[in-house]
C-alpha cells in the first residue's frame, strides 16, 4: 500500500519536473520575411550558432526564436540602395543602411516579437535617360513643358536618310522593341526612357525643327555607361545608376540654390546648423560693398539675402539642406562660420553659374544642388 503510494508520488513528481523543465526550455518563434528587389545579388543568414540558410531573392521565410541574433550578409553586384525593416530604413551602429557601394556587406539583426519583414533593395544599373522640360510664359512665369521625343537605333535613322518618322517606322517593321521608343512628358514635364541596350541612338523632338541628338550605350565588365553627345560635341555623362538627366528649357533660366551636406560615399548628412556666405571676385578675393536690390554684401564680405519681408545674413541647415531665398548671380561664393551640430565641413568654396537646373522643387521652379562634403564621413 505504502509502495503504490510512493510510486505514484514518484510518478507525479516526475511528470511535473518534466513539464517544469519544457516551460524552461520552450521559447516563443517569429518569422522573418527579407526579400531582394531592384538589381542582381544574393543574400545569405547566419545563426550565432554558424548555422547558414541561403535567400535566393524571392520573398523568402525563415523561423527563429524571438530575440535571435542573425548575421546577415549581402552579396550584390552594383551596390545597396537600402534595407528596410517593414516601412523604415534599418540602421547600423546609429547610421542607416543606404546607399552602400560595397559588394559585399554585412550587418546584424535581432528577430522581433512578432513576424517581420526585410526588405532589401538591390542598386540596378541602367542605359537611359532622363528629360525636364521648363518653359518660361510671356510673364516670366516656369512651369512644365509638354514635350514629345523619338528615339531610335543610329542604323535605321541613317537607313531613312536621318527622317526621324520614318527611322521609327523602319525600325517598328524589320528591328526590334529595343532599336526604338516614343515619349511624352507627364504632367510635370518629366519623361524616363526604358533601358537601351549597347549601340548609339538618335533622339530627336517629334513635330520640330531642333536638332537631333546621340545616346551611346556602351558596357565594361557588364556595367553600362551611357552618355549624351550633341552636335557641337559635348557631353553629358550618366550618373552613377547609368541614367543621363538633362533639362529642356526655352530660354537660360537662373536656379534657386540649394545647399545639401554629403559625405563621401555621396550620403545626405543630416545635420542641423547655421551658416554665412561670403562673394569672391575673379580673383577670390572677399567682395565688399556690393550692392543690389535684393542681395548686397557688407564691408566684410558677408552677403545679405532680401526675402521679400527682411534681410537675412545667417542661414539654416535643416537635415542637411537649405534652399536660399534668393538666386544668386552667377560668381563665385564661400561658405563662412558654418555652425553644424555633429560635423564640420571639408569644403566651403561653391560656384553659381547660369542655366545650371539640378530639377524642379515642389512649386516646379528650377533649383541647382549645391554639394558640399563634410569631414570623416
Amino acid at each position: 500500500m505504502h509502495l503504490k503510494r510512493y510510486l505514484c508520488t514518484g510518478l507525479i513528481s516526475s511528470m511535473m519536473l518534466v513539464t517544469s523543465s519544457l516551460g524552461i526550455q520552450a521559447k516563443g518563434t517569429s518569422t522573418l520575411h527579407i526579400e531582394l528587389t531592384g538589381g542582381l545579388g544574393t543574400a545569405e543568414i547566419m545563426t550565432d550558432e554558424d548555422i547558414t540558410y541561403p535567400v535566393d531573392g524571392e520573398d523568402d521565410s525563415f523561423t527563429f526564436d524571438k530575440g535571435t541574433q542573425l548575421k546577415i550578409t549581402i552579396h550584390s553586384k552594383y551596390g545597396i540602395d537600402s534595407v528596410q525593416d517593414d516601412s523604415s530604413v534599418l540602421k547600423q551602429k546609429g547610421k542607416k543602411i543606404e546607399k552602400i557601394s560595397a559588394k559585399d556587406y554585412t550587418f546584424i539583426y535581432k528577430t522581433q516579437d512578432m513576424d517581420t519583414n526585410l526588405t532589401v533593395n538591390l542598386t540596378e544599373m541602367h542605359s537611359r535617360f532622363k528629360i525636364t522640360s521648363i518653359t518660361t510664359d510671356e510673364n516670366g512665369e516656369v512651369m512644365p513643358g509638354y514635350v514629345k521625343y523619338g528615339c531610335v537605333k543610329k542604323s535605321f535613322y541613317e537607313e531613312a536618310g536621318e527622317n526621324i518618322d520614318e527611322a521609327i517606322e523602319l525600325a517598328q517593321e524589320n528591328g526590334s522593341e529595343s532599336d526604338y521608343q516614343i515619349l511624352e512628358s507627364d504632367e510635370n514635364g518629366v519623361f524616363q526612357t526604358n533601358d537601351f541596350l549597347k549601340g548609339t541612338y538618335i533622339i530627336k523632338k517629334l513635330g520640330d525643327e531642333s536638332e537631333p541628338f546621340e545616346l551611346i550605350v556602351t558596357r565594361n565588365k557588364d556595367i553600362p555607361y551611357t552618355y549624351i553627345r550633341l552636335n557641337n560635341g559635348y557631353e553629358f555623362s550618366s550618373d552613377k545608376t547609368g541614367t543621363v538627366k538633362i533639362i529642356e528649357s526655352n530660354q537660360y533660366i537662373k536656379s534657386a540654390t540649394r545647399i545639401i551636406l554629403k559625405s563621401k560615399n555621396d550620403k545626405l548628412v543630416e545635420d542641423n546648423g547655421t551658416f554665412k556666405i561670403k562673394m569672391l571676385n575673379e580673383k577670390g578675393k572677399t567682395l565688399k560693398n556690393y550692392k543690389k536690390q535684393y542681395l548686397k554684401t557688407d564691408k566684410n564680405g558677408y552677403i545679405s539675402m532680401y526675402d521679400g519681408v527682411r534681410w537675412m545674413s545667417t542661414f539654416t541647415l535643416k537635415n542637411g539642406k537649405c534652399v536660399l531665398p534668393v538666386v544668386l548671380p552667377d560668381g563665385d561664393y564661400k561658405i563662412t562660420k558654418a555652425d553644424l551640430n555633429a560635423v564640420s565641413l571639408k569644403n566651403s568654396d561653391f560656384k553659381i553659374s547660369s542655366n545650371t537646373i539640378s530639377g524642379l522643387d515642389g512649386d516646379s521652379q528650377p533649383i541647382s544642388n549645391t554639394v558640399l562634403q563634410v569631414k570623416g564621413n
